[in-house]
């Protein structure tokens, strides 16, 4: 963690297909952001927005710290969020809209395609860089 910033480098390891690298931004939403890279690595099963590839998502996190006072709903193409409504932590593939609001934690930097090649149900693990 570099602490001047509060950034967090992470790679986003999808199973057979490569690295996404991204970023944890503490200062968007602190709570939510400690109670992630707590929990680092992360190992789930990834799977596509429902019916589209708007978005990477990994289900049950665990987390359920609510909205914060910069939770939103227009999202953007690389944001990494975590949705308190659901306990997902979400990749966007592109810009969208969420139903509720949701807590933007990070970033990808490199390689977001990659996450086109998936399939649902790929391994997908987040761990420091």
């Amino acid at each position: 963690m570099n602490s001047d910033t509060g950034i967090i480098a992470i790679e986003i390891e999808l199973s057979g297909i490569g690295t996404v690298g991204g970023e944890i931004i503490r200062h968007i939403a602190p709570l939510t952001a400690d109670v992630i890279i707590g929990k680092l690595p992360i190992n789930k099963r990834g799977r596509f927005s429902f019916g589209s590839k708007n978005y990477w998502t990994l289900p049950g996190m665990g987390i359920y710290k609510g909205p914060n006072r910069k939770s939103l709903k227009d999202v953007e193409k690389g944001d990494i969020i975590y949705n308190p409504k659901t306990d997902e932590l979400i990749i966007l593939i592109e810009n969208t809209q969420m139903p509720n609001k949701v807590n933007k934690v990070g970033k990808v930097n490199s390689n977001l395609e990659l996450l086109l090649k998936g399939r649902n149900g790929l391994n997908t693990r987040i761990r420091k860089s």
